[in-house]
């Protein structure tokens, strides 16, 4: 399987592996490709909340493969919209493009501001995965 690492350009990340993409007033949120590395097949999606207010850090969803159960926690808090259409029938996107087309769900913040704290900058998150590499 060939993997895409294009990377949205208005990312933001979670220590938890979660990454947002805010655009205008939506974002759209995944799984970094940190965190999929080994993963081969996602078999499903468990859904906690498909839509509706919730508040940060609230399980949204479950990753599931045969390994593992990936946990996917709103990175703000927001209004969730639905998950990514491009997934029904194929969850391979996620792990082909895991930071741009394979975004699993989408969002309004319930917050807007310049400053997205305590979310991590691309490159804040790239010092984070290095360190877990290391140690």
């Amino acid at each position: 399987m060939k993997i895409s690492t294009t990377s949205r350009s208005r990312m933001h990340f979670t220590s938890d592996h979660e990454w947002i993409d805010f655009n205008g007033t939506v974002g759209f949120v995944g799984i970094s490709a940190f965190k999929l590395k080994g993963i081969k097949k996602i078999d499903s999606i468990k859904w906690h909340r498909q839509r509706g207010t919730v508040n940060k850090g609230v399980l949204v969803a479950e990753l599931l493969s045969e390994d593992y159960n990936i946990p996917i926690h709103a990175p703000v808090s927001c209004v969730i919209l639905g998950p990514n259409p491009k997934l029904a029938g194929y969850l391979d996107l996620i792990l082909e493009s895991p930071q741009d087309n394979g975004w699993v769900f989408f969002l309004t913040p319930l917050q807007f501001s310049n400053k997205q704290e305590p979310l991590l900058s691309p490159e804040e998150y790239q010092k984070l995965t290095r360190a877990i590499k290391i140690s």
